[in-house]
């Protein structure tokens, strides 16, 4: 599917190949450096979900994005 001149579906597989290679990879990393490595506190890792929230509002203003939590209920 395109969108002017930009592949969709293409750029949305591309996406989630490197999410995932990215994930598999820093997986590997504190597998392997369990010994040695300090994850960020929940307070820490709270800020760094706002702070990828909020750049990704930035960059896409006009498509409401937000918490999931934060949604509207749908009536059944």
């Amino acid at each position: 599917m395109k969108l002017g001149d930009i592949d969709v579906a293409g750029q949305i597989i591309d996406l989630n190949f490197q999410l995932l290679r990215t994930q598999i990879l820093l997986e590997e990393l504190m597998k392997h450096n369990a010994d040695h490595l300090k994850l960020p506190s929940p307070e820490a890792m709270n800020e760094i979900n706002e702070f990828t929230l909020n750049s990704i509002k930035k960059k896409f203003p006009n498509m409401n994005i937000g918490k999931i939590e934060d949604a509207p209920k749908e009536q059944e």
